[in-house]
């Protein structure tokens, strides 16, 4: 028995993978011909739930739950604990340090960014057919089905944003989740989403401290000025991603992952080259399994 209790104790030191969430549907990454043909265009929905910048929690590597047995069960308990109380303390510490540049960016509109991001990057397709646009706060899959079910056209996009700093504080995080389905599900219980992809641009500090507080002087400083800065420049690289995005076809996508594609890095992150800024070679857009994810440093000072 003090075998046991020495070996529970001891896994419970393990840190162990969070209960999934629930999966969110997923759909083709790319649009079917018959699917840009929609009579009547599109109305589209933006959401937006966050009121301030949110921070990322990292608290490294994580195993997975696999036990079944009673033994495994307890095993597992102990490790999503000893998890749970260091994403606590990981998360009370960020909250604490991100203040000062919640504190600069108080009045800075990033609704208004998003709305006009938005709607600038669904009017550049020609086949999209872009009719209203409407803001929201609420993104639940409730929402989205209430928006569908009384859009005026036969199908229904929608467009959900998320901005955050990254674990270490040197980089701002702008993600737009898209999907675009059908005003009423098709017959034989198909889902009627029938696209969805994720464009993500990533602005990082040219000068970056292992300090997280150091970081945040540095985006906090001059009321904000380099963390506006970089918020205008990733919804910017939105706008321009979104239609980027929308018009992929399969040929795309085989080109993106074949074995023999160029290779970029930048911000920690790793994928197929898609293409470098004409303007500037070290900003470059890589393909990910999370979708496109452009990347660019912002000079300090």
């Amino acid at each position: 028995m003090r075998a046991l209790t020495t070996f529970l104790l001891a896994a419970s030191l393990i840190p162990a993978a969070a209960l999934a969430k629930p999966k969110e549907p997923d759909a083709p990454a790319t649009i079917a011909a018959r699917e840009r043909q929609a009579p009547g265009g599109r109305e589209a929905m933006v959401g937006l739930a966050q009121t301030e910048i949110e921070v990322s929690i990292d608290v490294g590597r994580v195993a997975a739950s696999t036990g079944g047995d009673l033994i495994g069960a307890l095993i597992i308990s102990g490790m999503d604990d000893k998890r749970a109380r260091l994403q606590d303390s990981a998360t009370g510490r960020a909250e604490a340090a991100v203040a000062p540049l919640r504190d600069a960016l108080q009045g800075y509109n990033v609704d208004a960014l998003a709305l006009a991001a938005t709607k600038a990057a669904l009017e550049k397709p020609d086949w999209f057919g872009l009719q209203t646009i409407a803001p929201t706060k609420d993104v639940s899959p409730g929402a989205r089905r209430s928006f569908a079910a009384n859009a005026a056209t036969p199908q229904a996009a929608f467009v959900s944003y998320h901005y955050a700093l990254s674990p270490d504080f040197t980089q701002i995080r702008v993600t737009a989740d898209i999907r675009i389905e059908h005003k009423a599900a098709p017959k034989g219980g198909v889902s009627p989403l029938f696209y969805r992809q994720t464009v993500t641009s990533v602005v990082q500090l040219a000068r970056r401290s292992y300090d997280h507080r150091e970081n945040v002087a540095l985006w906090s400083a001059d009321g904000g000025k380099l963390a506006k800065a970089a918020l205008t420049a990733g919804f910017a690289e939105i706008e321009r991603l979104i239609p980027y995005a929308l018009d992929l076809g399969p040929a795309d996508i085989k080109a993106f992952t074949a074995k023999d594609r160029e290779k970029g890095f930048g911000a920690g992150l790793y994928g197929p080259l898609v293409a470098r800024d004409a303007d500037n070679p070290e900003n470059l857009t890589i393909w990910t399994k999370d979708g496109l994810v452009h990347i660019r440093t912002l000079p300090v000072g």
